[in-house]
C-alpha cells in the first residue's frame, strides 16, 4: 500500500462502498523495529468503535492514530513477552506501569517494567513481587507473576482501573474528597497493612499514589518496592526511601521505623485526602522533613468543619510524634467501622495537643538548617504520659452534686410507687427446677439400665437351664 498522509487515507476509505477486511495504517515506524536481527511480531487490533481490523505492525508504540474507517482515535500497542502493552498508566523513579492484555488468559492486567538505568538492580526490583506475593489479602493488590524479558525485569499484577487516590486528588484540583469515601478507603488500606504487619512486612512508603481503586471502588495497597521484613538489617532500612510528605518523624531522625511508621504515613494520607492539603508544606526539602519532628499539624476539623472531631482526633493520634502513642491497626479499623456505620464512636480516645520535643520554642521559627537539628532524636521516641484529659481535683468542686431525691419530690401527690418483683426468689425457683429435671433424667436413665441388665440376666438363666 502506498504511504500517504492520514487525511488522504481517511478520504480514500470513506469513498469506498465497503471497508476492506483489513486496513494498514501508515505512520513513522518505530526505531526499535528497525534494529537488525530483531524479530518483528505482527500487531493487529480492532477499532473499538466500528470493529474494523487494522494492521499496525512496525508502527511507533503508543502512537495515537485515527481509524481509517471511522476516524476514531486509537493507540498502537506493543508486544512485551506474552503481553500486549496497550497504554502507559504511570511512571515512577525506577519503573513504568502499563495497562496490558494477557494473551494466554485473555484478561486485562497491569505490567510494571523496570527502567534498566534504575537503582537497586533487577533483584531488588523483583523483591517487590516476592514480598507482595506472600500477602494474600483482599486489600492488597495481587501479584500474578514476574520475570525478565530482553534484559528488563517486570511484574504482572491486577489492573486497578479506578486509578490511585493521588489521581483522585489531582482530579479535584486540591478540593477535599467525600468524607465517607475517604474513611472507607483508609479502612480498606488499614486492613491490608495490618495483614502485612502480622506477617512481619512493613511497607515504608504508604501514600495516596500507592493506594489504588478497582472497578467497584475498593481500595487496595500496592507498590511494596521498598518494603522490608522486620528482621532486615538496619543498613537496608536506612537506605530505603519514603515520600517526604508522608514519612514518619522517627524515619527522619533515625532512619529506622517499624509498622508504627506505616500507621503515621497512613494518618498523613488520611489527613491529605480529607483536607485537600498535606499535613506539612515547605519548599525546602529539609524543612519539610523536619517540620513533622518539631511541630504538630493543624487539626483536620479546623481546616474542614465537616470532619467529625473524633475522626480528627484519630488522625492526630495516628500522626503522634511517639510511635508508642499511636493507635494500632485493630483500634483504627474498629473506629473507622463505627464512623462508617454511624455507631457509637466513644471508643475513640480524645487527645490534648501533642507536646513538642523538649527544648523547642514553638514561637521561634527556624531560619537556618542548623536550627532544624533536634537536640536528641530519642526525645520523640520516649513514651509520653497519657494524653487522656482528666479533671483536676480543684475543678471537681465546680461540678454540681446529683440530687437523688429529685425524683421523689417530683412524684405526684397520692401516687404510690410500683412494687418491684423480687428477683432472688425467681432465680431460686429456676435453679430448683433445673436441679429437679437433672435428677429425674438421671433416675430414668438408671432405671432403664437396670431393666436391660435384668432382661439379659433372665435370658442367660434360661439358656443355662436348657
Amino acid at each position: 500500500m502506498t504511504e500517504q498522509p492520514a487525511d488522504e487515507t481517511k478520504e480514500t476509505v470513506s469513498e469506498t462502498a465497503s471497508p476492506p477486511e483489513e486496513l494498514t495504517v501508515s505512520v513513522p515506524p518505530a526505531e526499535e523495529n528497525n534494529a537488525p536481527g530483531r524479530e518483528v511480531r505482527q500487531v493487529k487490533i480492532y477499532c473499538h468503535h466500528c470493529q474494523q481490523k487494522l494492521e499496525v505492525t512496525g508502527l511507533q508504540a503508543f502512537a495515537h492514530i485515527n481509524c481509517p474507517a471511522c476516524g476514531t482515535d486509537l493507540i498502537v500497542p506493543k508486544w512485551f513477552d506474552n503481553y500486549l502493552l496497550e497504554e502507559p498508566c504511570g511512571r515512577g523513579g525506577m519503573s513504568s506501569v502499563y495497562r496490558a492484555l494477557d494473551i494466554a488468559l485473555d484478561r486485562e492486567v497491569a505490567v510494571k517494567i523496570m527502567d534498566p538505568r534504575g537503582p537497586g538492580g533487577q533483584e531488588g526490583f523483583l523483591n517487590e513481587a516476592r514480598t507482595a506475593a506472600t500477602i494474600n489479602h483482599s486489600s492488597v493488590i495481587p501479584i500474578y507473576t514476574c520475570g525478565i524479558f530482553e534484559g528488563q525485569a517486570y511484574i504482572v499484577m491486577q489492573f486497578m482501573n479506578g486509578g490511585s487516590l493521588e489521581q483522585k486528588l489531582l482530579l479535584t484540583k486540591g478540593a477535599p474528597l467525600a468524607v465517607n469515601d475517604v474513611i472507607q478507603w483508609i479502612h480498606d488500606a488499614a486492613e491490608g497493612l495490618e495483614y502485612a504487619a502480622n506477617h512481619g512486612i512493613v511497607h515504608h512508603d504508604v501514600k495516596p499514589g500507592n493506594i489504588m481503586l478497582d472497578a467497584d471502588g475498593n481500595a487496595k495497597i500496592g507498590d511494596f518496592g521498598i518494603a522490608v521484613r522486620d528482621q532486615t538489617d538496619e543498613e537496608q532500612m536506612k537506605n530505603s526511601y519514603g515520600s517526604p510528605l508522608y514519612i514518619s518523624p522517627e524515619k527522619v531522625s533515625t532512619g529506622l521505623e517499624d509498622s508504627s511508621g506505616d500507621i503515621y504515613s497512613l494518618g498523613a494520607t488520611f489527613y491529605h485526602l480529607l483536607t485537600g492539603t498535606p499535613p506539612f508544606q515547605h519548599e525546602n526539602l529539609e524543612e519539610l522533613l523536619w517540620a513533622r519532628v518539631k511541630q504538630n499539624p493543624v487539626a483536620p476539623h479546623q481546616l474542614r468543619p465537616g470532619i467529625s472531631p473524633l475522626i480528627s482526633a484519630l488522625i492526630m493520634r495516628m500522626m503522634h510524634h511517639s510511635p508508642e502513642m499511636r493507635p494500632q491497626y485493630p483500634e483504627i479499623i474498629r473506629s473507622l467501622n463505627a464512623a462508617l456505620h454511624h455507631n457509637d464512636t466513644s471508643t475513640l480516645t480524645m487527645r490534648k495537643e501533642m507536646p513538642l520535643p523538649q527544648g523547642h520554642d514553638a514561637a521561634k521559627s527556624p531560619n537556618s538548617t542548623s536550627s532544624l537539628r533536634v537536640k536528641s532524636p530519642s526525645v520523640m521516641l520516649k513514651r509520653r504520659r497519657s494524653s487522656i484529659a482528666k479533671i483536676a481535683p480543684e475543678a471537681a468542686g465546680d461540678i454540681p452534686p446529683i440530687d437523688l431525691s429529685s425524683k421523689e419530690n417530683n412524684r405526684p401527690t397520692g401516687q404510690n410507687p410500683q412494687p418491684v418483683p423480687p428477683r432472688g426468689k425467681n432465680s431460686l425457683l429456676m435453679v430448683s427446677l433445673i436441679v429437679l429435671a437433672v435428677l429425674m433424667t438421671g433416675f430414668v436413665v438408671f432405671s432403664a439400665a437396670q431393666l436391660i441388665q435384668a432382661v439379659q440376666f433372665s435370658e442367660t438363666v434360661q439358656n443355662a437351664e436348657n
